[in-house]
């Protein structure tokens, strides 16, 4: 059966290289269909509803997000990384910058708002290792994470997943999602408004909260899911 399983695995890689970038792409990063509507509050309503439940319901979060951009240095971090933001995310870092390297809590459990500066420096390390890597190394990273190369990671957990926006697609193309490489499990959102819509929910109802400890974040994967199922479209 190992072997079986392997043969089948080696025939699908051998398939996505011959097949080139757009079935590796259709395949690795499918299309986003069925988003929900986007909601109707603007992304600066959104973004002090949050405010203000995080102070409230989540001081240790509000305490580790550094302050806001202003729009010059989120342009210059732009050209310096070679990014397209939208309007909703430059309103995103204008609100705060991500959170701090040392925190030990993201805007989410287990996922770290990151620092549009910081984003800007792994994008050129990752183009850089993948410059200097071997012919082989380039090839398989052009089959398995070449869909990749453009999203700009706004939160992380910490393993390479989280969520992104890709500029490369519209809102209604699911541009803002999760992304859980090991199971190919995407999670599009029709807006920026929409996730920071659902976030704001998960903690007017406690669906996330601070943990006991008063260090972390718990979370209701039961409640939080049905919460995202209103504002997201799953691949599942």
């Amino acid at each position: 059966m190992l072997l079986i399983a392997v043969a089948v695995v080696a025939a699908i890689v051998v398939t996505l290289i011959v097949a080139g970038p757009s079935m590796q792409r259709s395949f690795f990063y499918p299309k986003a269909r069925g988003l929900p509507p986007v909601v109707s509050q603007t992304t600066e309503e959104l973004l002090a509803r949050l405010q203000a439940v995080l102070e409230t319901n989540a001081p240790i979060v509000a305490r580790s997000l550094q302050p806001g951009l202003t729009d010059a240095q989120i342009a210059a971090l732009e050209v310096q990384g070679g990014l397209r933001l939208s309007d909703d995310l430059r309103a995103l870092y204008r609100w705060h910058n991500g959170i701090t390297t040392n925190s030990a809590v993201g805007l989410l459990a287990g996922q770290r708002f990151v620092p549009l500066d910081e984003v800007v420096r792994e994008r050129a390390l990752v183009a850089q290792q993948v410059a200097t890597g071997s012919a082989v190394q380039r090839s398989a990273f052009s089959v398995f994470a070449g869909h990749r190369t453009g999203w700009v990671q706004v939160l992380d957990d910490g393993a390479g997943d989280g969520y992104f926006y890709d500029p490369k697609r519209t809102d209604a193309e699911g541009a803002f999602f999760h992304h859980f490489a090991e199971m190919s499990y995407y999670v599009w959102f029709p807006s920026l408004r929409n996730f920071l819509a659902g976030i704001v929910e998960c903690y007017e109802s406690q669906a996330i909260k601070v943990a006991a400890d008063g260090k972390s974040l718990d979370e209701n994967f039961d409640r939080t899911e049905k919460i995202w199922s209103r504002f997201a479209k799953s691949s599942e």
